[in-house]
């Protein structure tokens, strides 16, 4: 059945936001006789999951994140607990959660995939940690979550940067955190094992986008599971050693690579970190509890 009543949340900020695109992508909808609202984020915290909750308690079939993919996470958790159904137009820098299903559309292929496609379970990964003032906080990831210096490079990047260089903004980043990456001590507790290692950087992922592939093969937004990663270089050498193996994608063969699946985890670093959420920012830690929330939301992916 066609949606009947869309709202499309649209972050002006994000990487490669078009305001054209969200113009065309309502006159298409409107044209095949959808009620269509279009809504802008703003600099307040928790923006876009606001207007997502609210766009589901207004009846809204079906709400469109127009951003980056944090973005998407903020509006994918508006969501959760609502009848109202994801479908991602990639309009940020990476990208990953919409590039981990289907290619960058024109606007017109994403409007027959919004009124074509059949919506499917997603799940989501909830965070929930403590801060250096003893905050406690709860919030959730769609992609990826990241801990470590090279990760900071990602989440702190510039977003003047972003949008006028794109991706290139992240390799200089994370090439100049791989001169000095500070590895800590991280202890990865699940139900049934605990890994303790000094690491450059970790990543737990809900979902492997293509240009991440080699790094976690499998993973996917709806088998329950976390893919939990440890790259255990301490210095240059050794990440170069990392990235030669990824290279050839069979990062397996390098001994600094560690990898495990597990629904619910806990994490204890030497030092304190920034969770990578998504892309972006969360507060200062060294405690955090990962559990993966199966089903969570609903997604159109594909047609």
């Amino acid at each position: 059945m066609r949606p009947r009543k869309i709202t499309i949340v649209f972050n002006p900020k994000g990487g490669s936001a078009n305001v054209n695109n969200v113009t065309r992508l309502a006159q298409i909808l409107r044209a095949a006789g959808v009620e269509v609202t279009v809504v802008h984020t703003t600099a307040e915290p928790g923006s876009a999951t606001k207007l997502a909750r609210q766009a589901a308690l207004d009846g809204a079939c079906v709400v469109v994140p127009f951003g980056g993919d944090g973005t998407v996470r903020a509006v994918a958790e508006g969501l959760i607990g609502t009848e109202a159904v994801l479908a991602v137009y990639p309009g940020g820098t990476g990208n990953l959660f919409a590039r981990s299903f289907y290619a960058n559309p024109t606007v017109e292929q994403f409007a027959r995939m919004v009124l074509n496609g059949a919506a499917q379970p997603v799940d989501m990964v909830k965070l929930v940690y403590s801060d250096a003032a003893g905050e406690e906080h709860t919030q959730y990831q769609l992609v990826a979550l990241g801990l470590g210096k090279i990760s900071d490079a990602i989440s702190e990047a510039s977003p003047f940067f972003k949008r006028w260089f794109g991706k290139l903004t992240y390799v200089v980043r994370v090439s100049r955190a791989c001169l000095a990456p500070n590895a800590l001590r991280f202890r990865l507790s699940t139900k049934d094992k605990v890994v303790d290692n000094d690491a450059a950087v970790v990543f737990v992922l809900n979902v492997t986008p293509p240009m991440m592939s080699a790094l976690s093969r499998g993973a996917n937004a709806a088998d329950g599971l976390l893919d939990v990663v440890i790259i255990s270089g301490v210095n240059t050498w050794q990440l170069i050693k990392f990235a030669a193996a990824m290279s050839f994608g069979k990062p397996e063969n390098c001994r600094h690579y560690y990898r495990f699946r597990t629904d619910e985890l806990s994490i204890e670093s030497s030092g304190p970190v920034i969770p990578n959420i998504d892309g972006d920012s969360g507060k200062p830690t060294q405690s955090l509890r990962v559990t993966n929330i199966k089903g969570a939301i609903k997604a159109i992916l594909s047609y």
